[in-house]
């Protein structure tokens, strides 16, 4: 009990796979969402005016820009995209609402949009190595017989990895262009 959940989507209702590629239709929708999210911040006022308010919130108040019209404006659209994330899930792959919905979407999330970098485009690449590390998981303990935790100490390596190149790019130099005979 105090598991709630929703009575089963009729068949209607669910999503149906992309023809010849044994995926449903949520993956085309996000490509398309991170190519309008990349319109939307790179080639508008809106997101240029977002771009200034997000390095610098001060000067974006003191050039006259709404700060807080757009922290709300992109929270709502990044809410909705969440909501149509959760569509998909729901009547994609589950079938129904319930529990299982929250299996931890949220640190991968994280991890995604710190391998993104504030690239809307970017979080194709890094959502596929994601969710490709995660799909694999379940096959590779199983035929291993590894813990339940694999997958995650897995993506904790891969953030870890980044957060340290970072750090030795930055101190190291070795792919500075004064190297390389380039000013």
């Amino acid at each position: 009990l105090n598991k709630p959940s929703t009575a089963p989507l009729p068949d209607a209702l669910r999503m149906g796979e992309i023809p010849g590629v044994g995926v449903h239709w949520g993956l085309a929708v996000g490509v398309a969402a991170c190519a309008l999210s990349w319109l939307l911040i790179e080639r508008t006022r809106w997101g240029f005016a977002a771009r200034i308010a997000g390095g610098n919130v001060r000067a974006a108040q003191l050039q006259g820009l709404p700060v807080g019209a757009l922290v709300v404006g992109f929270a709502a659209l990044g809410g909705a995209f969440a909501g149509l994330v959760g569509l998909f899930e729901v009547a994609a792959v589950h079938g129904a609402a319930n529990a299982s919905l929250m299996a931890g979407y949220g640190y991968s999330g994280i991890l995604i949009a710190f391998l993104a970098r504030h690239n809307p485009l970017a979080i194709i690449p890094a959502a596929v190595l994601v969710g490709g590390l995660e799909a694999s998981g379940g096959l590779v303990q199983r035929r291993m017989d590894l813990p339940d935790a694999t997958v995650l100490v897995l993506e904790g390596f891969v953030f870890v990895a980044i957060l340290l190149s970072e750090t030795l790019y930055g101190r190291c130099r070795v792919f500075a262009p004064e190297r390389w005979g380039r000013a």
